[in-house]
């Protein structure tokens, strides 16, 4: 039972680590042969020439962006799965400047990922099963193998494999839950 929980605080520890991991907040990005500089600290775009302020919201999949560009125009994209709409204010010259959607394709090349519900949800099996596999192995077997015999028990090798399958689903529910 001491191993048990030792294994369970540095999993603990390892899953706290991994979660300070820092955030990029300068980046360059090419698009229609000009080389883009994104401060996402600053909500600033430069294409070397001029920059651009942006404000984002949501994630690469459902998400805003207002670009305001260096006269004081504005062009805004909105979108929400496969639809979108956007505008840009009187005074904006596509012209004058870069394009505004050429502008929202650089600032979501590193917009943050979708996070689903399912997600969250097949963590939770896999950490849940995978405890339960470390804690009670001879109960997972008898859920396998055991209820098709009369008077059977398990090896130690098959509750030793019970135990590795067990740390095995919460290591991969911990990958999945940090990445």
């Amino acid at each position: 039972m001491k191993r048990i929980v030792v294994f369970l605080l540095c999993l603990l520890l390892t899953v706290s680590v991994c979660g300070c991991s820092e955030e990029v907040t300068v980046y360059t990005v090419e698009e229609d042969g000009i080389t883009f500089e994104v401060n996402t600290e600053s909500g600033t775009l430069s294409d070397g020439t001029n920059t651009y302020r942006y404000e984002f919201s949501g994630d690469s999949d459902k998400y805003g962006i207002e670009i305001r560009y260096p006269n004081g125009s504005t062009y805004y994209w909105s979108q929400s799965g496969t639809s979108g709409h956007g505008g840009w204010s009187d005074d904006y010259d596509a012209e004058l400047y870069v394009d505004g959607g050429t502008l929202c394709d650089v600032i979501l090349q590193k917009a943050p990922a979708p996070s689903g519900s399912s997600d969250i949800l097949a963590v939770v099996l896999l950490i849940a099963l995978g405890l339960f596999a470390v804690l009670s192995p001879q109960t997972v077997w008898y859920l396998e193998y055991g209820w098709r015999f009369k008077d059977a028990e398990p090896s130690n090798l098959a509750l030793t494999l019970n135990r590795i399958g067990g740390i095995v689903s919460i290591a991969l529910g911990v990958f999945l839950a940090v990445s």
